[in-house]
């Protein structure tokens, strides 16, 4: 199962996913998008900007509840940028609310950094890499390692501030204690589980949980008296989250020799600096990297409750200007090497004869019909095309040409049905007019648009339909002076407050109605006069035969009546 899930009754087709996520990680299949995992560089950034909630996360939360009901001691590592996501009294107020919940103790993530920041330091006075990238940040060393793999000989061979600390915690409480991390980023939920660490972290605790957590126990947290930090912090180690802390912490240890110093910031920024350092443009450059912008205060499962990040950073950097500890002593025993690796993904590329077949399927047969638009989620209609070909994108995310192809239909079924269609506002003004009403009408369909209604026809029938807010159906309306008898129906659209009415032109049925009527006249008048002559003959031959007339003339009227009903019938 992947750190990033999907609900699948809340994703609509948006595709606002897939334009944020900096390397397209994101699969549309069935209309539902997906993340990649394999390609993921879990930097949060479709998690943040869905708009429909549709991302979610796996949680640990359940699994950290067993081990306190379980008895086992349990320390939370909490990551500094802690300061500005929570609103507390002081620092101990709040690790005390953290001991409520029942873990054994709590300690800053800091003391983690100092460890890095020392190796960042040997690092710099070694002096044998041609530019060092800081790997504080999982996000950032995943998309070194999955995009740029031709970079990761100038990533600092070092372990972050949470790995570091989970080892420094196991070797002061015990192998068997538990080590939470805390903290805004979900990229430490890979961190923690890679084959690479040997379990240092067992499970990570995002900000957003913890919060939540705290709020679930409100009176007990409430109630809870200030608890003591396990460890000492020292303050500069408390910038590590800000933009440029990472770069004060390493000066603060002295000499930094002639390395350039540059802090790089959101995915953004960090793809560029790769592209960068790709065409060998920076030199003897030492590079602090954050994948989130402005750094971990920004994190995409952090807690913001209306507070931006410049003000979080103000806050944090008042935090670290109080009296602390100084640089803790270091005890050379904890490792604090890793090795950083080729993890790239190989994908087929198609050729330009393919791509192009692609791109014709939505009625781009050359490069001029190539928008660009990116509202598919993808920069260039080619990438999009690729990426249809690498079964992560369907062809219907392109909406230029979805709307297009629903215009034409739509058009084509207005403009050729035979019908007269008028479609019109509640001011009666038209905003629809179809071929079929431009023959009744006698009138274009430009010119029709720019005119009300009742400017061509008695409107009484819509207005009524307006007011009622309800359809009428099938009322015969004879409209003399254009020559035409319609069977309408006019139908109310609610959602946009329109009216549309559909003639059926029955003139021709109407004649001809007139006609079989006009011949059912003249038979019944040719039948009566029949009758007359055969009245006449019948009281001759019945008073010479002296029988009544009675009967003779109920059989003829019978007969006329017969005549006369099967016309109707017909």
């Amino acid at each position: 199962m992947g750190i990033i899930g999907l609900k699948k009754a809340n994703c609509k087709n948006c595709y606002k996913c897939v334009k944020v996520c900096p390397v397209k990680s994101i699969k549309v299949e069935n209309e539902q998008a997906k993340i990649m995992d394999r390609s993921c560089v879990l930097c949060g950034t479709c998690l943040e900007e869905c708009p429909q909630g549709a991302k979610t996360i796996t949680s640990a939360v359940d699994r950290i509840k067993s081990y306190l009901k379980n008895g086992d001691r349990v320390i939370i590592s909490l990551a500094p940028s802690y300061f500005g996501s929570f609103d507390f009294e002081s620092p101990q107020k709040f690790a005390g609310a953290i001991k409520a919940l029942g873990f054994y103790g709590v300690s800053e993530t800091s003391e983690g950094a100092a460890y890095v920041t020392a190796e960042y330091h040997r690092l710099i006075k070694e002096n044998k890499m041609k530019n060092i990238l800081t790997t504080c940040c999982p996000s950032f060393n995943n998309l070194v390692e999955k995009y740029y793999p031709d970079l990761v000989d100038q990533m600092a061979p070092v372990v972050s501030p949470m790995i570091a600390h989970g080892r420094l915690l196991r070797e002061a409480y015990g192998h068997d204690c538990r080590v939470v991390f805390a903290g805004p980023c979900i990229a430490k939920i890979d961190e923690a589980d890679d084959i690479r660490h040997n379990n240092e972290i067992d499970a990570v605790l995002t900000f957003e949980e913890l919060a939540e957590w705290l709020n679930s126990e409100g009176e007990k947290v409430a109630a809870a008296p200030p608890a003591s930090f396990l460890n000492g912090s020292s303050k500069i180690l408390r910038k590590y989250p800000v933009t440029g802390g990472i770069l004060d912490s390493l000066r603060a240890l002295g000499d930094t020799g002639d390395w350039e110093m540059l802090s790089v910031s959101g995915s953004a920024g960090c793809m560029d600096l790769c592209h960068s350092l790709q065409r060998g443009e920076l030199h003897h450059c030492f590079i602090e990297v954050n994948m989130c912008r402005e750094a971990c205060i920004n994190g995409p499962v952090t807690v913001r409750d209306g507070v931006s990040r410049f003000a979080t950073k103000l806050k944090i950097n008042r935090y670290a200007k109080e009296d602390c500890d100084g640089y803790p002593n270091m005890p050379e025993s904890v490792p604090m090497g890793k090795k950083f690796v080729d993890r790239s993904i190989k994908e087929d590329i198609p050729d330009e004869t393919t791509i192009r077949a692609i791109l014709a399927k939505i009625g781009k047969e050359g490069p001029e019909q190539e928008l660009n638009c990116g509202s598919c989620g993808y920069p260039s209609c080619r990438a999009k095309a690729i990426a249809v070909y690498q079964n992560k994108a369907e062809l219907t995310m392109c909406i230029p040409y979805m709307k297009e192809r629903a215009e034409s239909l739509s058009n084509y079924v207005l403009s050729e049905t035979p019908n007269i269609t008028i479609i019109v506002d509640e001011d009666l003004q038209i905003v629809e007019f179809n071929a079929a009403a431009e023959r009744a009408f006698h009138i274009t369909r430009h010119e029709a648009l720019q005119k009300c209604l009742y400017e061509l026809i008695d409107t009484s029938d819509f207005q009524t339909v307006f007011e009622t807010r309800q359809s009428t159906k099938e009322k015969r309306v004879e409209y003399p002076e254009y020559g035409i008898t319609t069977e309408q129906s006019i139908i109310y659209i609610a959602k946009q407050n329109l009216a549309m009415g559909i003639f059926r032109d029955v003139t021709q049925e109407v004649a001809a109605e007139n006609s079989q009527y006009k011949l059912r006249v003249e038979t019944m008048e040719m039948a009566q006069k029949v009758i007359d002559k055969q009245m006449i003959a019948a009281q001759e031959i019945a008073s010479l035969l002296g029988e009544t007339t009675a009967e003779t003339k109920a059989t003829l009227t019978k007969l006329k009546n017969m005549i006369v009903d099967d016309g109707d019938r017909k």
